[in-house]
């Protein structure tokens, strides 16, 4: 059996070769060529699977260790009785532990305090319910929109409209990218939605780029005399990146809020699990042994300090966003690589999630636990 794997899945090798002959490619330039002659494919965001790429193939199961769908298209994969699964989860703590390390990065660089603002939350999936709960956890004023989740809900979470999450001082984007159906979210947030942000209002988009709307984006932040904090990890036309955009955010980085180390082992095996199902074969890796512990396993913090410096220091320790901003902006500035974009993602300086560590501290440690370190 022949298996074609993006060569950026972690541990693709040792959790596949068992099951056939494993080739590694670039998936962002994967062609017909190359896959004609496999009957697994496995890829991640940057491939778009549709027609043009498996016409005439015999694949026969597509795996995206990814949580989003929008690079894969359903429709033909059902019609020519494809197999298809995906890793919906795997990256949530790690997109969580993007968004409190971009406010850490914003209090320390700009005293923008977050603690006891209003935060809104645009989608209510994998990610955005584990950024909701933790915000909840920390005794926030949270709220949520998603019109597709809110009828669905059993957990009763304040779900309220687009307008009213668009007010809040801190806005968090985890939708996916959608052109059809009743709720599209390509460019859902555009002119006059974004008429709606307050100065000193931060947004994180962590989600897919499109949704936001970049020129008005811009527009916004010039008439608000730059009073706008942004943390940009997607941008539309990815792996392309709007230089005008750039030059205004305060964070910027390629698409890797959900690339801690564990986040990507738990979306390789994920698939692993389906693949091995889907073949009714054992799987012979246990979860355990293919998700690898932290480097960092305990911090002791000291009083001293307010709430939202404490938590600062102790995510940085873990991982300090500003390092993958630097690491973009310099190669940018060198401008040396083909495709700088996709190389920052393959040549990615691993991070480990905040669940791997605890933290220690003699009167905050419910806090430290609400923002997702481990408890024992």
């Amino acid at each position: 059996m022949k298996i074609i794997a993006d060569e950026n899945m972690p541990k693709v090798r040792a959790l596949f070769s068992h099951l056939g002959e494993v080739t590694l490619v670039n998936g962002r330039n994967l062609t017909h060529e190359q896959v004609k002659g496999a009957d697994i494919l496995l890829v991640r965001s940057v491939t778009k699977v549709n027609k043009a790429l498996l016409e005439g193939s015999q694949i026969r199961f597509v795996g995206s260790a990814t949580i989003g769908v929008d690079h894969i298209d359903l429709d033909y994969l059902s019609q020519k009785g494809i197999q298809f699964s995906s890793a919906p989860g795997c990256n949530a703590q790690a997109v969580a532990d993007y968004v409190f390390s971009g406010l850490s990065h914003l209090y320390l660089a700009k005293g923008v305090k977050w603690l006891d603002r209003k935060i809104g939350i645009l989608g209510y999936g994998n990610v955005g319910k584990t950024v909701y709960q933790r915000f909840k956890a920390l005794g926030c004023d949270v709220c949520v929109y998603d019109p597709l989740k809110q009828h669905e809900d059993n957990e009763a979470a304040n779900f309220v409209s687009l307008a009213d999450v668009l007010s809040c001082q801190v806005v968090s984007l985890h939708a996916p990218l959608t052109k059809a159906g009743e709720y599209p979210t390509v460019d859902m947030i555009s002119g006059a939605e974004l008429e709606q942000l307050a100065a000193d209002s931060v947004i994180i988009s962590a989600g897919r780029g499109g949704v936001i709307n970049e020129s008005a984006l811009i527009a916004r932040y010039h008439k608000l005399q730059g009073q706008l904090h942004l943390v940009m990890d997607v941008w539309d036309g990815e792996p392309s990146i709007n230089p005008s955009l750039l030059s205004l955010v305060d964070i910027a980085t390629p698409h890797i809020a959900g690339y801690s180390k564990q986040g990507r082992e738990k979306g390789s095996w994920m698939v692993y699990q389906a693949l091995c199902e889907f073949l009714q074969l054992p799987t012979k890796i246990a979860y355990k042994e293919a998700i690898s512990a932290g480097n960092i396993s305990s911090i002791q913090l000291f009083d001293g300090v307010c709430k939202e410096e404490m938590l600062a220091r102790s995510m940085h320790a873990l991982y300090d966003v500003a390092r993958d901003d630097a690491r973009l902006r310099y190669q940018y500035r060198q401008n040396t690589k083909e495709n700088i974009f996709d190389w920052l993602r393959k040549n990615y300086v691993e991070r480990d999630e905040f669940n791997t560590c605890q933290v220690k501290h003699h009167s905050e440690q419910a806090t430290l636990t609400a923002v997702g370190f481990n408890q024992s």
